[in-house]
């Protein structure tokens, strides 16, 4: 490509995809610094939210909900449950199928992170203003 770089530097500068990375970047540091102090990552606090949230609920479905790879949502359950916060199991309709469960102690981990993602959330929304943020759903749903 015969391009100058003064007009590369514009082409990437709105570039949707880099900036969308990057703005979801600085959020995940923002949301795991906050947690830090819990030591869950939000990606783990999300995986133990939506598995309180789906009883029982299959790694494939959690990969689904999620929109992650099976072998992404793998690996962090298995951190996950390396933590004692939660307990894979057969599933009792299809014995190649695993179900997925809190156990008590991250079922208590994820109560204490719980109000620290609450803090974080308000922030976020009150930051970008609510109307903007429900502005900025609708649109990225547009994607999906």
């Amino acid at each position: 490509m015969n391009s100058k770089p003064n007009e590369m530097d514009d082409i990437l500068q709105f570039c949707v995809c880099a900036n969308l990375r990057k703005v979801a970047r600085v959020v995940t540091q923002l949301y795991d610094n906050q947690l830090q102090p819990t030591g869950l990552k939000v990606t783990q606090y999300s995986m133990l939210a939506n598995i309180d949230r789906h009883k029982d609920i299959s790694i494939s479905q959690l990969g689904e909900i999620m929109l992650l790879d099976q072998t992404t949502v793998t690996r962090n359950l298995n951190l996950l449950k390396k933590s004692g916060y939660v307990r894979i199991t057969k599933s009792n309709h299809d014995s190649r199928a695993k179900k997925i469960s809190l156990t008590d102690i991250g079922y208590a981990k994820l109560e204490e992170a719980k109000p620290i993602w609450y803090q974080i959330q308000e922030k976020v929304v009150h930051d970008i203003g609510t109307d903007k943020y429900k502005d900025l759903l609708e649109t990225l749903k547009k994607l999906q």
